[in-house]
């Protein structure tokens, strides 16, 4: 806005100078060379002039260089707000389904190619620095003729890492697919016990972004091989590795 109230100023002001001092101007123009005819103040109006409408000429280059920047910026970093739907199994055990999930992520995507492919299309190496995924869990046992209701917290923290693909569309919208590795750190409350141990997960998706908002649905699965931790014994090792499987639809932000 500001710029655009400085380019009327300025264009107002050279059409003033015009007027004022047209007849010095023309005297200028009809010189064939420069002599010592040519007042001191005609030199002056000629200067403001040339410099004012080179003000104004830099001025709208600026404008819409900045317009353009802004129409074709690719946007690297990313915060994702996401709803969780997870499957819990294990040998011998009923599967689990979630009844609630929430996670959370930030990170930032790592260009390969300067320029983009046909101006539209560029590789990437996407790394999440902060990957938080929780679940929650809900069973009921039922045993001569009582029902016992359990309840699991189910969560993992982790970094990503993985190839992209970023394609501009129509306009200002964005299509950005991607599949991580994900090392973690698993952990499972349940009935005053923890367990917790190292897991491998993967992460794939997509999302479509418009400017700096956007949607995004991604597949994740992993398993992990439970310990009981905090007890006063040594750690126990649960006998079978515990598989997740599920996806997580998000909100994402792009910056």
């Amino acid at each position: 806005m500001k710029n655009h109230q400085l380019s009327g100023i300025r264009k107002k002001g050279t059409i003033t100078l015009i007027l004022l001092y047209l007849q010095d101007y023309i005297n200028i123009l009809n010189q064939k060379t420069m002599n010592t005819h040519i007042t001191l103040k005609s030199f002056l109006v000629a200067f403001l002039l040339l410099l004012s409408f080179g003000i104004n000429a830099q001025t709208m280059l600026s404008e819409k260089e900045e317009t353009t920047i802004e129409d074709y910026k690719w946007r690297k970093k990313y915060i994702n707000l996401g709803f969780v739907n997870s499957t819990m199994k294990q040998d011998g055990s009923l599967d689990l389904n979630s009844d609630l999930g929430a996670s959370f992520s930030i990170g930032r995507t790592f260009f390969l190619n300067k320029r983009p492919i046909g101006g539209v299309l560029r590789f990437g190496i996407d790394a999440t620095w902060f990957d938080i995924n929780y679940t929650n869990y809900k069973m009921k046992n039922i045993t001569n003729g009582e029902t016992e209701n359990n309840e699991y917290h189910q969560g993992e923290i982790s970094m990503n890492v993985g190839p992209s693909i970023t394609i501009k569309t129509v306009g200002k919208l964005t299509i950005h697919g991607y599949f991580r590795y994900a090392p973690s750190f698993s952990g499972l409350y349940n009935d005053d016990t923890f367990y917790g141990n190292y897991a491998t997960f993967f992460v794939g998706g997509a999302s479509i972004s418009y400017c700096a908002i956007g949607l995004g649905f991604e597949s994740r699965f992993g398993d992990c091989k439970y310990k009981e931790i905090g007890s006063s014994k040594e750690e126990v090792a649960t006998n079978n590795k515990t598989k997740h499987n599920g996806w997580r639809t998000y909100l994402t932000f792009r910056f």
